[in-house]
C-alpha cells in the first residue's frame, strides 16, 4: 500500500483521524466484508481479522498503515462448507497468532478457533479446530448477534465463552478451556473441558470473558427472571479451574444496575437481541470495566460505562459510583480498550431512522467523557486496539445502512 503524505498544517486534536496513517486516516478494503477484530503487536504491527463473503481474513500492517508484505496474507474457512465470522484475534507471547469467530454449517452454529504462525502461515499442528461440545438442540440465532469471544489465559490456554440459542428460546451459555495445542483442557470443569455460565443461577447471555492478573476469570454478560422483560448486567469471576468465586461481589456476581432504567422486552424470549452488555475490559490494576447499553425513557439506546474494583465492588472514584450513561443518537457499544494513561476508548455504531453512523468516544479516569469523536462517517466500528505510540485505531465498515453493502474499512485517529 502506498502511504499518501498529510498535510500537517492544520489542528491536531485528539480524535482526528491522523493523515500520517494509511491513506489519508484510513485503510480502505474493496471487498464486501467487516473488519471484525484487531491487534497491536509490541511494534505497533496490526493483526487484522475480517470477514469476506462467507470466509475470514487475515492481515497484517505496518505501524503507519501500509500493508505489510512480509506476511503471508490468508482467507479461509474455519471448517470447509462453513459460514465463517472472526469475532476476535489474540496475539500469543510468543507470535503465534489466534482466531476465535463462529461457524454456521448445516444450520448449526458452532464456536470455533485457529492458529497461525508469525509469519501468517496456518498452524498445521493446532489446525482448525470447531467446537462441537455444545448443546444438541442449538440453534442459529434469529438475528446473528454476538455469538462468541474470547481470551488467552496464563500458559498459552484460550478461554472460549459462546451463548448458544436453544429450540426453546432460552439461551445457554458455556465457557470452554483449550490447552496450548487446541486440545480441551480436562483440568477445567471437572474434566468436561468447559462450564456452563448461569448469573445467579438463571439461563444467561455471556459471550465476554478476560482474566485478571493472578488468572481469575471474568464473565461478563446479562440474565433476566423469567416472564420479566427487565434484564441485570451481571460480572462474576471463576477461578482458573472453572470454579465460582463466592469471594467476588456478592456470593460470585456484580450486578451493575443503572437508577430508574427502563427495560426493553426482548425480541425472542431468550434475550439474545439485543443485549445490554458488549464487553468487559480488566485495568492493570484489576479493576474491571463493563461497556453496555441502557434504555432512556423514550425507548432509545444509550452507551454505558460502569468500573468495578478487583473484588467486585463498585468503584466509586469512577462517575462517582454511578454508570456512566453516554447520551447520543440511539448508541450500540461493540468494544473497548483501555490506553496506557487508563482513559477508556469505546466504540460501536449511531443509529438515526436506519442510517447508521460510527460512534466511537473517549472517557477519562475518573469517568469523565472528553468529546473524543471528531466526524459522524456513515458505517459502524467494531473493535479498537492503541498501538505504543498511542494512536488509536478502529476497524469496522463503510455503509449508511445495516442491510446494505458495507466494506471493511481501519481508522487511525490521533490519541495524544
Amino acid at each position: 500500500m502506498e502511504v499518501k503524505p498529510s498535510d500537517n498544517s492544520q489542528p491536531r486534536t485528539p480524535g482526528d483521524l491522523d493523515r500520517t496513517f494509511a491513506i489519508d486516516g484510513r485503510i480502505e478494503i474493496s471487498e464486501r466484508g467487516t473488519a471484525n477484530s484487531i491487534t497491536s503487536d509490541q511494534d505497533g504491527k496490526l493483526i487484522l481479522a475480517s470477514q469476506i463473503g462467507d470466509r475470514f481474513r487475515l492481515s497484517r500492517y505496518l505501524v503507519d498503515g501500509a500493508k505489510d508484505d512480509s506476511f503471508g496474507e490468508t482467507t479461509r474457512n474455519f471448517e470447509d462448507g462453513d459460514q465463517s465470522a472472526p469475532m476476535r484475534v489474540l496475539l500469543q507471547e510468543d507470535g503465534k497468532i489466534l482466531v476465535i469467530g463462529d461457524s454456521l454449517k448445516a444450520g448449526v452454529m458452532r464456536p470455533a478457533v485457529t492458529r497461525f504462525n508469525s509469519s501468517g502461515s496456518p498452524d498445521l499442528v493446532f489446525g482448525r479446530r470447531v467446537i462441537t461440545t455444545g448443546p444438541e438442540d442449538a440453534t442459529p440465532g434469529r438475528i446473528r448477534y454476538k455469538f462468541v469471544d474470547g481470551c488467552l489465559q496464563k500458559g498459552q490456554k484460550t478461554l472460549i465463552a459462546a451463548s448458544y440459542e436453544l429450540q426453546s428460546g432460552r439461551p445457554l451459555s458455556r465457557l470452554f478451556c483449550l490447552q496450548a495445542d487446541g486440545e480441551p483442557d480436562k483440568l477445567f470443569g471437572e474434566g468436561r473441558g468447559f462450564i456452563d455460565i448461569k448469573f445467579h443461577e438463571h439461563d444467561s447471555y455471556a459471550c465476554h470473558v478476560q482474566i485478571q492478573r493472578n488468572g481469575s476469570i471474568i464473565v461478563a454478560g446479562s440474565w433476566r427472571y423469567k416472564g420479566e422483560p427487565q434484564r441485570t448486567r451481571t460480572v462474576a469471576r471463576y477461578t482458573a479451574e472453572g470454579i465460582l468465586d463466592n469471594t467476588f461481589g456478592l456470593a460470585g456476581y456484580a450486578d451493575v444496575v443503572v437508577p430508574g432504567e427502563k427495560g426493553k422486552k426482548s425480541q425472542v424470549e431468550g434475550l439474545l437481541w439485543p443485549d445490554i452488555v458488549a464487553g468487559v475490559a480488566i485495568q492493570n490494576d484489576d479493576k474491571i470495566i463493563l461497556a453496555g447499553s441502557t434504555y432512556d425513557p423514550d425507548g432509545l439506546q444509550n452507551g454505558l460505562l460502569a468500573r468495578l474494583e478487583s473484588d467486585g465492588r463498585i468503584d466509586e472514584h469512577f462517575n462517582k459510583g454511578n454508570p456512566l450513561v453516554m447520551p447520543d443518537d440511539n448508541v450500540s457499544l461493540h468494544s473497548l480498550a483501555i490506553q496506557p494513561d487508563s482513559k477508556i476508548v469505546v466504540v460501536g455504531r449511531s443509529n438515526i431512522e436506519g442510517t447508521t453512523r460510527e460512534f466511537y468516544e473517549r472517557v477519562s479516569e475518573n469517568g469523565e467523557i472528553e468529546s473524543f469523536r471528531s466526524d459522524y462517517s456513515f458505517g459502524d466500528c467494531t473493535d479498537v486496539t492503541i498501538q505504543p505510540g498511542g494512536r488509536v485505531v478502529i476497524p469496522g465498515s463503510s455503509g449508511a445502512t445495516t442491510i446494505g453493502p458495507r466494506f471493511p474499512r481501519v481508522s487511525g485517529r490521533l490519541g495524544a
